[in-house]
């Protein structure tokens, strides 16, 4: 809700005329432009103070009607949050936008593979046989694990044609479109999901990010790993790309800064890091097919 809705609102509330040290400095600032642009308010010095007056309170109202078509506090309880935002402020992403859950994508080829969640047993291999990929509600507190590894990948092109997966590869391949979502790390964090977690980013600023998020809020009983693919060091310089790493570069630092901080920045990592600078280029993962 907007300065000028809830100030307007406050004085809807009330009989009397309000004084100015009832709202904040921004507020008075919207309803002095607002006395201005309509008459509909009288802005009126009172011994020391200014105190603000409704002149049309059936007009005052309509308008902040017109701004937040509801207001039934038990009807919006009952809607999703976007629906209550378009309904309170006519737009689905004011205020609380997030959603509720996640959904991961997922593909395994081991028969071995088991998510197990209390008597819930759920076989990727089978359904990536039938349907060639899996999905898995992500929501709080459920206790979904996997006794496989899990690799993470930032782009689709990795999860669509697998043939880059190392062959005693025997785990969960997950994709996670860029960035890992909040509720996500959330997941990940309130309990073991499985022994091993491997993320395999783009090596830039924001793959780099997603790494030190992960590693910041992993469950402990966890292992994270950074995925480095074969002569990754000599296709850097090659295939590297100037403008990501530019665009990306201060997330870049941060998150090698991050990392340092968390004890958790390793000989690669910190080889990544020099040869990132010293070349000026960042290295998406597709790279790893040249």
């Amino acid at each position: 809700m907007s300065l000028l809705s809830e100030a307007l609102k406050r004085l809807l509330s009330n009989e009397q005329p309000l004084n100015a040290s009832d709202f904040t400095k921004s507020q008075r600032k919207e309803l002095e432009q607002f006395a201005l642009d309509t008459r509909l308010i009288e802005v009126k010095k009172q011994g020391n103070g200014v105190v603000y007056r409704l002149i049309d309170r059936q007009n005052i109202s309509n308008y902040v009607r017109q701004l937040h078509p509801l207001d039934d506090e038990l009807l919006l309880s009952l809607l999703p949050k976007r629906s209550r935002n378009i309904g309170t402020d006519l737009d689905s992403k004011r205020g609380q936008s997030g959603h509720d859950s996640f959904y991961l994508l997922m593909k395994a080829w081991d028969s071995d593979v088991v998510w197990q969640c209390g008597d819930n047993t759920m076989k990727p291999s089978e359904l990536t046989e039938r349907l060639g990929v899996v999905a898995m509600q992500v929501s709080a507190n459920n206790a979904w694990f996997c006794n496989r590894p899990l690799l993470l990948v930032e782009n689709q092109a990795l999860f669509d044609r697998c043939d880059w997966l190392p062959d005693e590869f025997n785990g969960c391949l997950v994709y996670y479109a860029g960035q890992l979502s909040d509720i996500v790390l959330k997941w990940f964090s309130e309990q073991k999901r499985a022994n091993d977690v491997i993320l395999f980013p783009d090596y830039d600023g924001i793959g780099l990010a997603n790494y030190a998020r992960l590693a910041a809020t992993i469950h402990p009983s966890s292992t994270l790993h950074f995925y480095w693919f074969t002569d990754w060091e000599n296709k850097l310089p090659v295939y590297g790309n100037a403008e990501v790493w530019s665009k990306t570069r201060v997330q870049f630092e941060n998150a090698m800064q991050k990392l340092d901080n968390m004890n958790a920045l390793n000989t690669d990592l910190i080889k990544l890091g020099q040869l990132s600078q010293r070349c000026g280029k960042a290295l998406e993962q597709e790279a790893i097919w040249l």
